[in-house]
């Protein structure tokens, strides 16, 4: 997405709303259990997975157009009995992952009714996690002794991105090319976010109130907002980062939310991802920044 100086100084005033400055909406896909928002694009666009209410509680890949809900499977275009859709851009691309009659994951590239899986060069299973508007894909593979990789698959070629040292997870990437995501370097634990330049910096990141090895990075946008997490006393706590200054994102008291997963953000500062409500039962949300108290 380009931008002119006004725009970026506009959603810089989006980027750290405080908690009464969003609306929030709860999102369930039309007579699904269970319901997880996991990404949203600049046009309002949003995708996830139902959850089904099966002893598997099997998760079926789901696309809001702008109008309709629809489910991409069971009985849809991906032909598999498990799937999840993780990210779109605004080119009508999805990529998520899905699991076949073997047992075996894959990534997946959907536009327009045509599917194409996406598999690393010998890999045991591969997810796609992240697409921009370039069409680059990020996401991980297994190789044959089940060790996790990341990896950009970039004009039909993939490639590696593994950092060095440790476990990556790579989770977005926006138009700059700038990916984040999480790095384990200490076993059994969450980590440290992580955000890669296309030039290749890396930058590791801590939230100042996590204990170590607890942080991870969700999503970026283009304008440098980043969406992340860590764990503390066996809870999780989202927040939202731009230049250095991070605040705590929650969904309001109402909600009376069990646990809340914040998992992306567009260029307009809309945040998506899912919540468990008082009986367990999880639902989508979306959060849209509001400009009632300026």
């Amino acid at each position: 997405m380009k931008g002119t100086g006004l725009s970026a100084l506009f959603l810089s005033l989006l980027a750290l709303p405080c908690l009464g400055q969003y609306k929030v909406t709860t999102v369930d896909f039309p007579g699904a259990p269970q319901t997880e928002l996991i990404a949203v694009n600049n046009d309002g666009q949003y995708v996830g997975a139902l959850i089904e209410a099966d002893a598997n509680q099997t998760n079926h890949a789901i696309f809001f157009d702008g109008k309709i809900f629809r489910q991409l499977d069971a009985h849809g275009v991906l032909g598999s009995t498990s799937s999840f859709a993780l990210s779109l851009n605004v080119r009508g691309d999805i990529v998520g992952g899905y699991v076949d009659a073997s047992n075996v994951g894959h990534g997946f590239l959907y536009n327009d009714g045509k599917v194409a899986t996406l598999d690393f060069p010998g890999a045991t299973s591969t997810f796609a996690f992240g697409i921009n508007d370039l069409r680059q894909i990020i996401g991980i593979y297994n190789d044959s002794l089940g060790a996790q990789h990341a990896f950009l698959l970039e004009n039909g070629d993939f490639k590696n991105i593994d950092l060095p040292g440790g476990v990556t997870t790579p989770f977005s990437i926006n138009d700059r090319s700038e990916i984040v995501g999480e790095f384990v370097d200490v076993p059994n634990t969450t980590g440290h976010g992580y955000l890669e330049r296309k030039d290749g910096k890396i930058t590791k990141f801590d939230a100042p109130a996590a204990p170590p090895n607890s942080t991870f990075f969700i999503s970026v946008n283009n304008f440098n907002l980043i969406v992340g997490a860590y764990t503390a006393n066996n809870a999780t706590q989202n927040f939202v980062l731009s230049h250095g200054r991070l605040r705590n994102f929650d969904l309001p008291p109402s909600f009376r939310a069990s646990g809340v997963s914040a998992q992306t953000v567009n260029d307009f500062g809309e945040i998506v991802g899912f919540y468990d409500d008082p009986e367990g039962v999880q639902h989508g949300f979306i959060a849209i920044p509001s400009r009632d108290h300026e």
